[in-house]
């Protein structure tokens, strides 16, 4: 039918817009150095997670590597440039588990602002096994929200029969996230949709409105509250959904 053509169509224009775009040529020396592909040879792993950085959020909004992992990126020899860059395990690092939601909320506040509030990070400040901000975020990728980072992460202490008496969360997370996915999708549906038709009437406030709710449960989600994180992730997909089915009549009312 016509109108699933015109769907096809705006799905595919909103992926496109989504996609990165790849800043090549950046003046710093931690670049510089790990694209080389001579470097492969020494460093496997660290040309891989370069390549990785290539199409990272960060990458997109400017963030090299010293920023998170120090360094001196004005040196020239790599013992300089790696003077003050400290492991991960290193209590000193800013990259330190414990130390990872105040670097890490330098740049996303709000995200740290609700992680505070959570009992994931008292246990983290008493140095107990708890989340923090790259268990769920790996700093590379683009899909924080996928559903096997949830299922591995939250098995480590909330898998059926753990020792610790937890909740055995892990299934109703993913499914949550699952839902989470479906809403993104249908809202940057929604909003291709009612661009690519000039706004008509009030849609653009609407659609406003519900990239507001998109956020705010986004946000809460790192508060951990799952009672009411499904319950709004519910509520918006319902709407969302609602919306959708509403356009798909009227097209196929105009093509009979």
């Amino acid at each position: 039918m016509a109108w699933k053509g015109k769907i096809f169509e705006l799905v595919a224009a909103a992926a496109i817009a989504a996609l990165p775009s790849v800043t090549l040529g950046v003046e710093n020396s931690c670049v510089n150095c790990h694209q080389d592909a001579a470097f492969y040879a020494q460093y496997p792993k660290l040309y891989e997670y370069y390549q990785k950085w290539l199409v990272s959020p960060h990458e997109q909004a400017g963030v090299t590597c010293d920023q998170c992992h120090g360094g001196d990126t004005s040196a020239g020899a790599m013992e300089e440039v790696h003077a003050a860059v400290l492991p991960m395990n290193d209590e000193r690092s800013t990259l330190y588990y414990t130390k990872q939601p105040d670097t890490c909320g330098q740049c996303h506040p709000n995200q740290r602002k609700q992680f505070v509030q959570s009992k994931h990070y008292a246990a983290l400040m008493n140095h107990r096994t708890a989340p923090t901000c790259t268990t769920c975020h790996p700093a590379m990728s683009r899909r924080p929200e996928l559903r096997s980072i949830v299922l591995n992460a939250c098995s480590t202490c909330h898998a059926e029969g753990n020792s610790d008496g937890l909740p055995p969360i892990v299934d109703r997370a993913a499914e949550i996230f699952r839902k989470l996915n479906i809403v993104s999708g249908l809202l940057g549906w929604t909003r291709e949709y009612y661009r690519s038709a000039d706004w008509p009437e009030d849609s653009k406030a609407r659609v406003g409105e519900l990239e507001e709710r998109h956020e705010r449960i986004l946000i809460g989600v790192h508060q951990f509250d799952l009672q009411q994180t499904e319950t709004e992730t519910i509520e918006l997909l319902g709407e969302l959904r609602d919306s959708f089915d509403a356009v798909r009549r009227a097209n196929e009312q105009q093509a009979d």
